[in-house]
């Protein structure tokens, strides 16, 4: 019976939890938007019940009811209207958002209650029960049967309430509730009363067992994120189970881990949990529910003149800064450092539109891994400094699993979780802070007076410097287009032949270098370092301001570190770094909820220095990576012969089989078309073939070579190359960047040296083809306007050039000529029989124009309900009675007239 005390207690704290869990799990489900404020719900309940409670004597049953019932809805409505507004963001906005409310909220309540905790007495009886000879307090019983009572409900309304059946068909398929009747803006709103009313229950139910203050509540119910994670974001009964196992295996963790390492395990417990659910779960059990969409920022770019000479003057004035800083020279140099930092995490977020919170812990490892290096060890200043910097990068590496892995949302959560498990779990053992955290000392370099204020700022500057250009280098070169590329769109990366998960593994490793780099530098500027430096949280307002900040590198990093460092050490306000945090908290919550076309720079304005700087007529962006135009040259090298086979393929989810049994073929030189009525299995075949899907049964050759078992990106390099129904362009990028990287992505390909380094000749290469596609498809005209401005058919073009230009033999055109009007089409028809003669290549065509698929397919498969129907060719196909009869649903042998003009017309 010994156990039984941490089982209560642990079974207590699991329901709240998973009550918490359960109501994030709710709102992720039913709007897409994943409410990293959660905790702060449960915050801003706490404090509200103590404003009504304490402070001014209303009785706890009228406050409680009061917090709940009033501050409840009202949350839900401006929170569904919140996600409404986020519904076209990109993913970065929409984490970034919610934490500036988190923010928002715990610098609200620290400039009006200060620092100091808070207590608020139990107000639930406090009357002892005894359980199998336990003594448990009746306040204890209460809090599980709340927690376990309200979960259930939840699960039953959701099962068997009209508006909770609502609640379920929004998440699966939200126009088809609108045309039933029910408004699905209604029911995501009622989800978020819902939602936010858990999280406020829990923070009143743990409110009088933990010190009241802007941090705790608000991890203690982030903890919730592990319970979620347990139900797959998406069941709620397993949710709330899970934080039950959490709860319970923290408790008994409390008794049994008391010294050393794994003392520090039940706290960091529920991270732990989070980050090996997103580690080992299997992909097909976290389904991310945040559509795709890029950061459309506006392409519009200072012309370089502009930049290049503001950036004289900046350097000139920091060099300058000794002579007239005096004891605010510190500040500068922090600042630099800073700037590395920013320029680091501007790499994932900005350019490879990834999203990491713990930067930080970065910056920790780094200050830690340098004072031992060059105190306790005696190493040379400056391989002291590289070797921290290579510490995190194994670190970084790790971080990436869940980006490979998931991506999305689930990174974010990844690395929310691992910044707070390294606070808990490695700050204060000896390889970082020591458990007294009396301080690291961080030692300057001491040679030709380096080691002064003065010379350590000029050390700052140069890698600043060095930093920025090597960033901006990066960026125009072959890694950054990918990362650029990876953004938009990481299916059409892979499937023109780059290994992303490679790609995301670089980006954070070069990332997790340079803000270890920067951390340790910060460091030295202090002269000491200790664990209350490096606060989990504050990796969020280095995310807020990463993302309000303007411009591109360098000048968004600036920008940022000028905001966090420089600014409070000028202006002499009490509370000044609170204020800062509270305007960038309100300005990124505005910035996403303002439409992307109102972001951009006043037209009058970029007019005016345009024309001040004379401006040459092509797009910024065009510049960015090298590509000037090129004059269209042949590009009609015939490729080598290869066959693609298909044998006994079958795709089944779950128990829908979507083919079955399907055998296909197609070979260079010929153009063969895949036919089907609506949902017969066509994309489906394609994906399978692009390796986008994994097949139940069944196999896939080129020639005699196997490739059923690799990814899309090695069959894209033997030669297999797609467009796709549902366009995968790189939107925020020119019609001539998506073009070249159709070959360029496959000349990346796989290794970290190619994707970094390219080949000398692979510029011209790559210039000549994506000269020859543009022509070829009539784009010249084209090449510099940025794809997202484009219409339907002008996209459906650039994703054919973008094809043709790479070093593919055959090519999987997913319904090309959607979009096209009939002059457009019979062009388009015109280049896949250029394409086929010059070059020889091979078309496997899913096409919905009977006439197209008419006058360019040599032969025809015909796809009904997955099983294929008919096979040869095309005449004969589109001449069989079985074939005319699957497209009507009908006996068609006595009126060909109408089934021919049927078969034409009919959407497969």
């Amino acid at each position: 019976m010994e156990l039984l005390p941490f089982i209560i207690a642990g079974l207590v704290t699991g329901a709240v939890y998973g009550l918490a869990g359960a109501g994030l799990v709710l709102t992720y489900k039913t709007s897409g938007v994943f409410n990293f404020a959660h905790g702060a719900l449960a915050t801003i309940a706490a404090y509200a019940f103590y404003f009504l409670h304490v402070q001014h004597g209303v009785p706890w049953p009228l406050a409680g009811a009061l917090v709940l019932v009033v501050l409840g809805p009202l949350g839900g409505v401006a929170f569904a209207r919140f996600a409404r507004a986020l519904a076209g963001a990109s993913l970065a906005l929409r984490v970034t958002a919610t934490v500036g409310v988190l923010l928002l909220v715990q610098t609200g309540f620290q400039l009006i209650y200060g620092t100091r905790s808070r207590t608020i007495p139990s107000f639930l009886p406090t009357n002892v029960v005894t359980i199998f000879g336990t003594r448990v307090t009746a306040e204890k019983i209460i809090i599980f049967v709340v927690a376990v009572a309200a979960t259930v409900a939840l699960s039953v309304f959701f099962r068997r309430a009209r508006l909770g059946i609502a609640m379920r068909a929004v998440v699966d398929n939200s126009e088809l509730l609108d045309l039933a009747g029910t408004n699905p803006n209604r029911a995501r709103q009622w989800a978020w009363t819902i939602g936010i009313v858990f999280a406020m229950t829990s923070g009143l139910l743990l409110a009088s067992s933990v010190p009241l203050d802007q941090t705790t509540l608000t991890l203690l119910v982030v903890q919730a994120f592990g319970a979620a994670a347990i139900g797959s974001f998406t069941s709620l009964p397993i949710t709330f189970l899970g934080g039950l196992a959490i709860g319970l295996l923290g408790s008994l963790g409390t008794k049994y881990f008391t010294s050393g390492f794994l003392a520090q395990v039940p706290a960091s417990l529920p991270f732990i949990v989070l980050f090996l659910v997103l580690l080992l779960f299997p992909r097909r059990w976290l389904q991310s529910r945040v559509p795709r969409a890029p950061d459309r920022r506006a392409n519009w770019v200072a012309p370089s003149a502009l930049q290049v000479g503001a950036g004289v003057v900046i350097l000139v004035v920091l060099v300058l800064v000794p002579s007239f800083a005096g004891f605010h020279l510190g500040d500068w140099t922090v600042t630099l450092t800073m700037v590395m930092l920013f320029l680091s995490l501007g790499l994932l977020v900005r350019t490879s539109g990834q999203v990491s919170l713990c930067h930080i812990a970065f910056t920790a490892i780094g200050a830690a891994a340098f004072s031992h290096l060059a105190v306790d060890h005696h190493w040379p200043w400056g391989l002291a400094l590289a070797a921290a910097g290579l510490v995190a990068v194994p670190i970084g590496a790790l971080l990436a699993i869940p980006a490979t892995r998931h991506g999305g949302i689930y990174l974010a959560l990844a690395t929310l979780g691992f910044g707070i498990a390294v606070q808990q779990l490695f700050y204060t053992k000896s390889f970082m802070f020591g458990e007294l955290n009396l301080g690291l000392a961080m030692p300057r370099p001491a040679l030709w007076g380096l080691d002064s204020d003065r010379g350590f700022y000029y050390v700052c500057l140069a890698l600043a410097v060095v930093t920025t250009f090597a960033i901006i280098a990066l960026d125009r070169g072959r890694l950054g287009r990918l990362l650029r590329g990876m953004a938009d769109s990481p299916v059409a990366l892979a499937t023109h032949g780059v290994s992303v998960n490679t790609t995301r593994v670089l980006v954070f490793c070069l990332s997790a270098f340079i803000a270890a780099v920067a951390g340790a530098l910060a460091g030295m500027a202090q002269l000491t370092v200790a664990a209350d430096n490096y606060q989990p949280l504050i990796s969020l307002t280095y995310l807020t301001l990463i993302v309000v900040t303007t411009g591109t590198e360098p000048w968004y990093a600036l920008q940022a570190a000028v905001a966090l460092t420089l600014a409070p050490s000028y202006i002499t306000l009490d509370n000044i770094g609170n204020y800062i945090t509270l305007l960038t908290s309100v300005t990124v919550i505005l910035y996403a909820l303002t439409p992307a076309d109102r972001r951009a720079v006043p037209a009058w304005l970029r007019e005016a220095v345009d024309r001040v700087f004379r401006r040459p007529e092509r797009s910024a962006h065009a510049g960015r990576d090298g590509a000037v135009p090129a004059r269209a040259t042949s590009t009609a090298t015939r490729v080598a012969p290869l066959s693609l086979t298909v044998e006994g393929l079958r795709v089944q989810f779950g128990g829908l089989v979507a083919i079955d049994d399907v055998d296909l073929a197609a070979r260079t030189g010929t153009i063969t078309g895949l036919i089907g009525p609506n949902g017969a299995g066509k994309t489906t075949t394609f994906n399978a073939i692009s390796g986008l899907i994994h097949p139940t049964r069944g196999g896939l050759r080129l020639d005699l070579v196997d490739v059923t078992r690799r990814g899309p990106a090695a069959r894209a390099r033997r030669g297999v190359g797609r467009t796709f129904q549902i366009m995968e362009l790189f939107d925020t990028m020119t019609v001539r960047q998506n073009v070249a990287l159709g070959l360029e992505a496959g000349l990346a390909g796989g290794s970290p040296v190619r994707q970094f380094l390219p080949r000398r000749s692979d510029a011209g290469q790559v210039r000549a083809a994506a000269a020859g596609a543009l022509a070829l498809c009539d784009l010249v005209d084209l090449a510099d306007r940025q794809v997202g401005t484009l219409s339907t058919g002008q996209r459906r073009l650039v994703e054919l050039a973008r094809c043709l230009a790479g070093d593919f033999r055959i090519l999987l055109l997913d319904e090309p000529s959607s979009g096209l009007d009939r002059a457009e089409t019979a062009r388009f028809g015109e280049i896949l029989r250029q394409v086929v003669s010059e070059r020889g290549v091979g078309i496997l065509l899913v096409e919905h124009d009977m006439a197209l698929v008419g006058e360019v397919c040599d032969e025809l498969y015909v796809l009904d309900f997955g099983k294929m129907l008919a096979s040869g060719p095309t005449a004969e196909v589109l001449s069989s009675d079985a074939v005319r009869a699957a497209y009507l649903g009908g006996d068609t042998e006595n009126t060909p007239a109408t089934a021919s003009r049927s078969v034409s017309e009919v959407q497969p």
